[in-house]
């Protein structure tokens, strides 16, 4: 499966939220350089790994919809169902 079949809109969608994503990640490494309160970096650190895997989810959900259809829907509902479990 390629992701460009999932359409524009959809790579766009996945695209915006791996970047809010990064920018989480990048105010992880601050808050560790500056010293910040151990609990609220945890928190954060939740908060991002949260988020990255509803952009996996969502893109498995789109793959789902888009992807898995005609000559390949049983090799490719067997992938996409070993890359859900690895995802969670």
């Amino acid at each position: 499966m390629d992701v460009r079949e999932l359409g524009d809109d959809r790579v766009r969608r996945a695209h915006s939220r791996l970047r809010r994503v990064e920018g989480q990640v990048r105010a992880l490494q601050r808050m560790l350089d500056e010293g910040d309160d151990c609990e609220q970096v945890l928190r954060q650190i939740g908060a991002a790994s949260k988020a990255l895997r509803r952009v996996g989810v969502q893109l498995a959900v789109d793959g789902v919809e888009t992807c898995v259809s005609g000559s390949r829907a049983d090799t490719d509902l067997e992938r996409f169902q070993r890359a859900l479990v690895e995802l969670s």
